[in-house]
């Protein structure tokens, strides 16, 4: 600030810094919560620590240990491109409800996975917490099942126990097959363990080659050779229709996410990339206009505001984010004196009304092959 006091009368320029471009917050940083092989002595059970690769997740929380998930889910997380997570150790589930607790605390949390949890009552708890955040994704594994469309099955009986309305949460199955790390290299052997940890991977890979609006399916999961239950295409068809999302195997290829459903009971947001890409911006518009707050309730600052979050979302649009051929068909911004009467600025409130289209993917591809004969075409849609 110039010192105008110890000045000459006269005309000043003063230069300002004004409101920078909003950036994109993170999309592809998961919450692990599990039991662990041990515990470094200056890490807190219960207390998320961040990790960013395996070597640094073994040096203090141990390594493969039988019957323990964690291990598994963070080493395929590393496997399939992702670069940074959070570790929750519990002792047992029990510890559930204070680790998501501790993780309100943690903001830059996106994905949220407990692996190995096919309790549909403990999941919901997750799926609340994501809920309620409103800035994260539930992972979640489905029931280890052989018979997956049988009513009363472990599966199904999961699934109809979950439920997140806004579409906070994913479903997972089967479980897959990997090279078991304990086994002795001259008789090397296989583990099915939950596809959690690796599917947080593949979102994370994802996100970081196409972007949070791409749909993370038809996917290789890195590190699995096989799945638990190879799933035929009449059965994944009443799975999708459940909002099951299934990890498939097709001959000659390795296992692939096939599935891009949350569990959701409606349409709006009935996928997963729609989800996480409105989850996205709206954390990225909530970060990006903090500089807002306590600036004068004005014209000018509506124009600031609708400027700055216009600006990010051309950006989204030019990405593929955004559906529309033109930028004003992909979103709007609206922030005017009827959203903002004396009554509301009276209240110090600045209300911003804003509408996007999200691509949404394409799940079902149909292939019309025409025949001709004679110059008439015979068609099977």
């Amino acid at each position: 600030m110039v010192d105008y006091q110890n000045k000459a009368p006269g005309v000043y320029i003063e230069e300002i810094t004004p409101a920078g471009p909003i950036a994109g917050v993170g999309t592809s940083t998961p919450a692990l919560i599990g039991t662990t092989t041990s515990l470094a002595p200056d890490l807190t059970m219960g207390k998320p620590v961040l990790v960013t690769n395996w070597t640094q997740y073994t040096a203090n929380f141990g390594g493969w240990q039988a019957g323990l998930n964690l291990p598994y889910a963070v080493r395929g997380f590393f496997e399939n491109g992702g670069t940074t997570a959070y570790i929750v150790p519990v002792t047992d589930m029990t510890g559930l409800p204070g680790a998501l607790d501790q993780l309100t605390r943690v903001p830059d949390v996106s994905l949220v996975a407990v692996p190995g949890l096919v309790d549909p009552a403990a999941q919901s708890t997750v799926i609340a917490h994501c809920e309620d955040m409103r800035n994260r994704f539930a992972i979640l594994d489905g029931a280890p099942d052989s018979n997956p469309l049988k009513a009363d099955g472990p599966l199904q009986k999961q699934r109809a126990g979950l439920l997140s309305h806004n579409g906070y949460a994913g479903l997972y199955w089967p479980w897959l097959v990997i090279s078991d790390p304990l086994a002795p290299a001259a008789t090397p052997g296989t583990v099915t363990v939950p596809p959690s940890g690796h599917l947080a991977g593949v979102m994370a890979r994802s996100d970081a080659q196409r972007g949070v609006h791409k749909a993370p399916a038809n996917e290789p999961v890195r590190g699995a050779i096989d799945l638990g239950y190879p799933l035929n295409d009449s059965e994944q068809g009443l799975l999708n229709q459940a909002s099951i999302n299934a990890i498939r195997r097709f001959p000659g290829g390795p296992p692939l996410v096939w599935g891009a459903r949350t569990l959701t009971d409606g349409t709006p947001w009935r996928y997963v990339n729609v989800r996480r890409l409105v989850t996205y911006l709206e954390a990225s518009i909530l970060q990006g206009v903090r500089w807002a707050v306590f600036e004068p309730n004005n014209t000018a600052l509506w124009k600031g505001l609708e400027r700055s979050i216009s600006e990010f979302l051309t950006r989204a649009w030019e990405a593929g984010a955004l559906f529309g051929r033109t930028a004003a068909q992909a979103f709007y911004v609206k922030i005017d004196e009827e959203l903002n009467p004396p009554a509301v600025r009276d209240l110090g409130q600045v209300i911003v009304e804003i509408g996007v289209a999200p691509t949404r993917p394409a799940e079902f591809v149909i292939v019309r092959l025409g025949l001709w004969a004679g110059g008439a075409q015979l068609s099977e849609g």
